[in-house]
């Protein structure tokens, strides 16, 4: 095992974790960009280096994006209900399954650590992109998700090229650049913070307009 790709791979799981696990926006975003910085170095051989400009490049861009809405700390983000070592639990098992598979006995060109890191990044997305009530968490799974599909394509078939690596950096700086337009609609939207809805109140029932007639009936059985 290549004990670089080994540290870069700890390092992207690791900031996976904390960008899920937290609920300060701040930090996540900050976490976030430590994945989306150290991804494009987990390939053997290394990308080329104009590709890895553009990665680093779509990543920054991403990363200031999204901190636009963040940065003052006014509103805080879901974050993780089971907490960080629960997180760091299920990349890891992920992570395992992704290593033991990799290929599923096919041939591949591209190291098994990045399987196994795109897995977890994977199984990490899944919580926030389902059950996250708020935009930057479910920003926070997208990316994750698009960055876990990137590593399990590097397993397999190899160091991408530089048409893949532009590609790749664009829809990473358009990503950031959607989900922090969503994040500022959100916060100027009502005093929900990055909510994704404010919550509406109970509707109330309406008395009816109808009133009983107060002439008698003309029915002898209803007289009676």
């Amino acid at each position: 095992m290549n004990p670089a790709l080994a540290a870069v791979a700890i390092a992207i799981l690791a900031g996976a974790v904390g960008a899920v696990s937290v609920r300060d926006p701040r930090i996540a975003v900050l976490t976030l960009a430590i994945v989306l910085v150290t991804t494009p170095f987990l390939a053997d051989p290394i990308i080329p280096a104009t590709g890895l400009v553009a990665r680093v490049l779509g990543a920054v861009l991403a990363t200031y994006l999204l901190w636009i809405p963040v940065r003052d700390g006014a509103f805080t983000t879901g974050g993780s209900r089971l907490g960080w070592p629960a997180d760091a639990m299920v990349a890891a098992a992920a992570a395992v399954v992704g290593y033991a598979s990799h290929g599923l006995g096919a041939p591949t060109t591209g190291p098994a650590l990045a399987s196994a890191v795109g897995f977890g990044l994977a199984a990490l997305a899944v919580a926030p992109i389902l059950t996250g009530r708020d935009v930057v968490r479910v920003g926070i799974g997208l990316g994750l998700l698009l960055q876990g599909a990137l590593l399990v394509r590097v397993g397999l078939g190899g160091s991408p090229s530089v048409m893949d690596e532009l590609i790749t950096a664009g829809a990473t700086g358009v990503l950031g650049g959607a989900i922090g337009v969503l994040a500022v609609t959100a916060r100027s939207d009502g005093s929900a913070g990055f909510a994704l809805a404010d919550e509406l109140p109970p509707r109330r029932r309406r008395a009816t307009d109808l009133r009983p007639d107060p002439r008698p009936s003309s029915h002898p059985e209803e007289r009676s």
